[in-house]
Order: structure tokens, then sequence, then C-alpha cells
């Protein structure tokens, strides 16, 4: 497994041998390192990305990690976690043996991608899927767990869009489909990238593996000008998802659900009035032209 982490150190690690560190906050970094060490179970290399100076956006920073690995599976990770499931490497790759149309998998995603500017979660809680804890430690973690009602006992449920904090792929799929470095900053890399693999091929979100996340992201001002950049040109035809809506109307609920998923939780964010405005006439545009879809949802490949 070649894990590709960014952060304020560069730590390249071949089979647990440091080869090179340059350190610029390396308090958490080199826990995330003592913390995989302990818990992937595999033979691995560590690529950590040094962007403290240039301060590339991630696909930039996760290509460049990429192209210097040298296994079969890339892990692209945030520096912020640790890993509470031993042997997590082991389970991971566990998943691509049992299906060769596995590309991508992750822990948190959703079955459905609204065509509304929103992250990967698209608000219906009937197609969300994921396992993490937040919480700045394992004491005061708590848990966000759902799983479709109608996936039973499977620990691979398939989805369209996934959640960055971890990120597993077959390295043909990110060969086929890369970051797409004009996506600048640090959001939408996930949700662009997932789609893009799914089009292609099937992800999944994965619960045999257990991850603490000490940080909830941001959707601050940064976040809603990519979401309404994002939805204006996103490469997949939106909304997207795992099965076509067998009616327009699940459609336009699933549709109104993100858009008051997105519109409670940026309402905490104090965004410029000029942006609130900008956010209001995008989703009201929707709503209108929702009245006249006739064609079904892009169906994943799956």
């Amino acid at each position: 497994i070649s894990a590709c982490l960014v952060g304020s150190e560069m730590c390249i690690r071949d089979r647990g041998r440091a080869l090179q560190m340059i350190s610029a906050r390396p308090e958490r970094l080199q826990a995330v390192t003592r913390n995989i060490e302990a818990t992937i179970g595999v033979e691995y290399e560590l690529i950590a990305v040094d962007n403290s100076v240039e301060g590339r956006g991630i696909c930039a920073v996760y290509n460049e990690g990429a192209s210097r690995a040298r296994y079969p599976f890339l892990c692209f990770v945030h520096e912020d976690v640790e890993f509470l499931s031993q042997d997590w490497g082991v389970r991971a790759l566990a998943h691509f043996s049992h299906d060769e149309g596995l590309a991508l998998i992750g822990l948190a995603g959703s079955r459905y991608k609204a065509a509304t500017p929103s992250g990967w979660h698209s608000g219906d809680d009937d197609d969300l899927c994921i396992n993490v804890l937040h919480g700045a430690s394992r004491a005061s973690a708590n848990a966000a767990f759902a799983k479709p009602a109608d996936s039973g006992s499977a620990i691979c449920v398939p989805v369209v869009a996934l959640d960055g904090v971890w990120l597993f792929a077959r390295r043909t799929a990110w060969v086929e489909t890369r970051f797409d470095e004009r996506l600048g900053g640090f959001h939408f890399y996930d949700v662009d990238f997932s789609l893009r693999v799914a089009r292609r091929g099937k992800i999944a979100v994965v619960f045999d593996i257990e991850l603490l996340h000490f940080s909830l992201g941001s959707f601050a001002e940064a976040w809603a000008r990519q979401a309404l950049a994002y939805a204006d040109a996103a490469p997949v035809a939106l909304p997207f998802s795992c099965s076509t809506p067998s009616n327009p109307g699940l459609l336009r609920r699933k549709e109104a659900a993100a858009v008051r998923y997105w519109l409670r939780l940026l309402r905490r964010a104090q965004l410029p009035w000029a942006l609130r405005i900008r956010w209001l006439r995008a989703v009201g545009i929707l709503r209108l032209s929702l009245i006249h879809i006739s064609e079904p949802t892009r169906q994943a490949e799956i």
C-alpha cells in the first residue's frame, strides 16, 4: 500500500525505515505516522508531501504523491486522524480481492449526489453511509454512523460520492482519473474524484474499518464559493445516483432534502450577504427547473 499524506512534513518510509524527514510542525504527522505503523498490518510506504511553503491545492499534492508511489493500491488520508482498527490495511485489501470491479472505497459517502450545490452528502438519510468517529480524543469522540436499511449485513455498500478523510483506491483507478488540479484549494477534490471514478467503475463505503477524525471540516466562505462553482460546471451529469429514482416525485424529494440540509448547515457559517444571495438564487432556479424534469438521473455503473 502507498499511503499519501498532506501535511507540514515530508517523510518517505520504506518498510518501516525513515529515509527523509523535513519538519515544520512535527507533532501531528509524527503521531499519525506511528499510528499507521502500529495498525496497518501490511507492507507499505508512507509519502507525506511538504506543502507548507508552496501552498498548492490538495489535488496537485495528492497527484504528486501518487505519482511517486510504487504499490498497486493508494491510500489518501488526512493527517488529523487516528486509526482504531488493527490490520485495517488487510481489511481494505480484502474488499478489492472479493470484488474485481471495485475501484475506490472510503468511510463516508452517499448513494445520491444532488444537482443542487452541496457536498458529498445530499441530505437524505436513506442514501447516507458513514462510519467515522469525530472528536479531540477517543474518550470524547462522537460516532457518526449511518447505513441504509436495505443494505442488510453488507460491510461494503456502493455509493457515488465519498468524503476525503480516507480514500483507498486501486492505482489504476487513479491513473485513469487523477485528481483535477483545476480545483484549487482544499474543497471538492473528494466529491469530484469519487464521482468521476464512479462513472467508470464501482466505489463504496466500508464498515469494518474504524477511524477517529479530530476535526469536522469547514463549510465557510471558501467552501460555499467552490460548491456554487462546482455545481455549475460538474464533469458528471447531476443528479447522479446508484439507482435511477422511479418517479419525478422522488427526485424532487431528494433535491428538496439537499436544499434544506445545506441551507441549515450554511446558516451557521456567517457567509457574506452577497454570497448568501448567490446561493439562494442558485437553489431557487433549481427548484423551478425541477418541475419540468423529464429525464432520469444518470446511473452509476456499478
